[in-house]
């Protein structure tokens, strides 16, 4: 492993992500956590129930919220981590609803199977990685003719303020996870933690050591590249290129820092 996984791989040991409050079947399918992966399963043309019988594989899987989603939904889904504590709370979140996904312990650029799947996911990892684009490429392989692919990454142009609040937090109390945390709790929420979750979530976003910035035109030319064609964004992007951008200067205002794009593979 590089330095940059290991260093990333330490955080999430600490601080497993996203370990949303997933109490209920109710807590899982419907509410918010449904409201959400209807928005994932939209970008690539899906609905919940299209998963029953599909081969779905949750790259970098966290701890395990939208694998047990999938295998809710009667698909047959592969999950992938590196971080052991990540993966501990995600087996035990399928255990707890008597859910069958098979996790696996491994880093996203070292994972191999003869395995191919209907759907690939891959949300919030690959901007994480030192080669987002290699392991892109990797992952858009285990592809089957006619599936899709997913990606959650963050933009270059609506992460911008967020980045300027990081080099701040860096220039201020320097790398170390525990400093960075406690400046967060005290400079921008002025309170500590109140959750498990709300801990996880502020620690991905203020503390990890490492993460890259990404466009649509960048990632619509991954896809051209590995034989994909666009289905859909989230947000939503209007037609061509230029329009792309325009939207992303939208979202550099709103502070919009995430999206997710699916592509189908020829």
């Amino acid at each position: 492993m590089d330095k940059i996984t290991i260093s990333v791989n330490r955080l999430y040991e600490k601080f497993p992500y996203p370990s949303l409050p997933i109490r209920s079947e109710r807590d899982l399918i419907s509410k918010l956590h449904a409201n959400v992966m209807g928005k994932i399963l939209a970008t690539a043309g899906l609905e919940p129930d299209s998963l029953s019988g599909k081969e779905i594989l949750d790259a970098g899987c966290g701890t395990g919220e939208k694998a047990c989603y999938f295998s809710y939904y009667c698909a047959h889904v592969t999950a992938i981590d590196l971080c052991r504590s990540s993966l501990q709370k995600a087996m035990g979140l399928a255990e707890r609803f008597h859910l069958t996904v098979e996790f696996g312990h491994c880093d996203l650029a070292e994972f191999r199977t003869e395995k191919r799947f209907d759907h690939v996911f891959c949300l919030g990892a690959l901007h994480h990685t030192r080669y987002p684009y290699k392991n892109f490429t990797a992952l858009a392989d285990l592809c089957k003719p006619g599936g899709t692919i997913t990606v959650g990454l963050y933009n270059r142009y609506g992460r911008l303020g967020h980045r300027i609040t990081r080099a701040w937090i860096g220039l201020r109390v320097g790398s170390d996870i525990d400093k960075r945390l406690e400046y967060v709790e005290k400079s921008i929420y002025k309170r500590k933690m109140r959750s498990v979750h709300e801990t996880a979530y502020v620690a991905d976003k203020y503390v990890n050591p490492h993460e890259s910035y990404h466009s649509m035109s960048e990632v619509l030319g991954w896809f051209r590249k590995n034989g994909f064609t666009y289905i859909g964004a989230h947000p939503h992007v209007g037609e061509g290129e230029f329009s792309a951008f325009l939207t992303q200067l939208r979202w550099m205002v709103k502070g919009s820092g995430f999206f997710i794009v699916s592509g189908r593979k020829s």
